[in-house]
């Protein structure tokens, strides 16, 4: 058996990925997760010379794939070579019965498992890696129906659910078939956002401007808030009808989770486009999270079905790859499409006429925007705990200078309850629907772990980051980075300190400028025109 010369001195998980430290001579060398026999292997493309770690994805080793039930070893070989099992350290195998890992997900109901243990290979010490999917009921007739649903009212729900599921992917095969695939049809389409905004409606204000809509293109919408329904057989209802409208397009384009895409399987001609509402925040999303409360399925996914996500630039490739759970080379950088002349003049100078001319008594104030993040697992429990702000000093503060205008979180429909005594200073404006036009006439932003920090960066401003909850979101929720080191601003964790950092003008914007550094590219031409000349006119290419 040849010997690599290469040894892992270290193993360790950070949140869904698994790095292998490696001692040696790595120059040239290919790395791999395999099978026994190698009848299934998994190139791995990411090793970091710099650090000498090899990083492996487990919600994704390729293709979007998770591993499947059974043995598994990281090789590694020479150009030419076979593969080998990459040997382990005394310390690694000492440590191994301290590596196995639990992701469990939909209520606890199953759970992808991970274990380890040492194993001798010829002369020299490697690792096993055994990959097991698990459910609380074996049964695969009773899985879907008692696992989840204990009572038999429940059970009789699900089973009709399951049923017409059924019906609707046999709906959605049989259009799809039938209608024919020429590159035509174009199809915009949310389940958690009505009307149509952001990314998508920049995207078709382009196709029109183009008057592509005209001599090319037949655009389709649809655009309705399925998540805030509980109603499982409203949403069924609905889905009902958008089967026969995805099943006849060839190209879709989302902006959020789909959960249609989770029980329908596209068409191999139809290209689904996932555009993300949002640049990017701290907090943790899709597969990032895996393992945590309102994970996604590590299989049954609308994100297993995404062949391009939109991203902001480079660096947010590798970010985007790891939430959607597809390979890197399908996160294409070409910025997002609401910034295109996001920062026009002639369009702030007439956004900014307009909006004093509606609300007059706002001129000459210095606006503090107060745009967190919601709190909860999911779009339907979403709130906001405003009780950890203190109100009397927010309005004391104010007084005739600042305004501190509130814009909640989309998910929060309960509006904020300001008592009418803080009138005239403390404002509910969630009700206005596009919060990156607000940041024209923003002075100050308090966010948290919210992604607006994307788009607010651009206008160079100062922002703050009220983070009372820091340790325990960064626990329960997961973040991608943290906020003490990442924020571009200030970290507080009170009224007293937000207020303190605005009246001495301590935003700490030297951070900002790092940050902007860090996420945005020089690139130029609109998002938008490059995802309709690369992906809707000439198929990705």
């Amino acid at each position: 058996m040849e010997n690599s010369g290469i040894i892992i001195t270290s193993l360790r998980w950070d949140n869904i990925y698994l790095k292998a430290r490696l001692d040696g001579n790595t120059d040239g060398m290919r790395f791999a997760v395999c099978d026994r026999n190698c009848r299934n292997i998994y190139p791995m493309d990411c090793f970091d010379p710099e650090t000498g770690e090899l990083t492996i994805n487990i919600t994704n080793v390729g293709g979007g794939k998770m591993l499947s039930n059974g043995l598994w070893y990281l090789k590694c070989r020479s150009e030419g070579g076979e593969w080998t099992s990459l040997p382990i350290s005394m310390e690694v195998g000492y440590c191994l019965k301290d590596m196995d890992k639990v992701y469990r997900y939909a209520g606890n109901c199953y759970a992808c498992v991970f274990t380890f243990v040492p194993v001798r290979d010829g002369e020299q010490l490697i690792f096993e890696m055994t990959f097991t999917y698990m459910v609380r009921n074996d049964n695969i007739r009773k899985r879907k129906f008692k696992v989840e649903a204990p009572k038999l009212k429940k059970r009789f729900i699900k089973r009709l659910i399951w049923f017409l599921e059924n019906v609707i992917n046999i709906i959605y095969q049989t259009v799809s078939h039938i209608t024919p695939k020429n590159g035509t049809r174009v199809l915009l389409m949310s389940e958690s956002r009505c009307p149509i905004n952001g990314n998508l409606k920049a995207l078709d204000e382009r196709i029109k401007q183009r008057g592509l809509d005209k001599n090319r293109l037949k655009m389709s919408y649809f655009f309705v808030r399925i998540l805030e329904d509980d109603n499982d057989l409203k949403i069924l209802g609905t889905w009902l009808k958008l089967a026969f409208i995805t099943a006849r397009q060839d190209y879709i384009f989302v902006d959020d989770y789909s959960t249609f895409f989770n029980n329908v399987k596209l068409h191999p001609k139809t290209t689904l486009v996932q555009v993300w509402h949002a640049g990017v925040g701290f907090k943790a999303v899709g597969y990032a999270r895996f393992g945590k409360k309102g994970t996604p399925n590590p299989w049954r996914c609308c994100y297993r079905q995404i062949d391009y996500a939109i991203v902001g630039g480079e660096f947010l490739r590798e970010v985007y790859a790891e939430v959607f759970g597809i390979d890197r080379e399908r996160c294409l950088p070409y910025g997002l499409m609401r910034l295109d002349n996001y920062l026009d003049a002639k369009r702030v100078a007439a956004f900014r006429r307009d909006f004093y001319d509606k609300n007059p008594d706002w001129q000459g104030r210095r606006i503090i925007l107060f745009a967190p993040t919601f709190r909860g697992p999911s779009q339907r429990t979403s709130y906001y705990p405003y009780e950890m702000l203190d109100w009397d000093k927010i309005y004391d503060f104010c007084g005739d200078e600042y305004l501190f205008v509130i814009k909640q979180h989309p998910f929060i429909l309960t509006p904020v309850d300001i008592d009418p005594k803080y009138a005239g200073r403390i404002i509910d404006f969630s009700g206005y629907p596009d919060i990156n036009e607000l940041f024209y006439v923003t002075d100050i932003l308090i966010t948290d772990y919210s992604s607006n920090i994307y788009e607010f960066s651009l206008h160079r401003k100062p922002m703050l980051f009220f983070a009372f909850d820091k340790e325990e979101y960064e626990l329960m929720r997961g973040l991608h980075r943290t906020l003490d080191r990442h924020a571009p601003g200030k970290v507080c964790r009170t009224t007293e300190e937000l207020l303190e950092a605005i009246r001495n003008g301590d935003f700490e914007t030297e951070r900002l400028y790092r940050f902007i550094e860090e996420n945005f590219d020089n690139t130029e031409g609109l998002a938008s025109d490059k995802v309709i000349d690369h992906i809707i006119l000439h198929n990705g290419k």
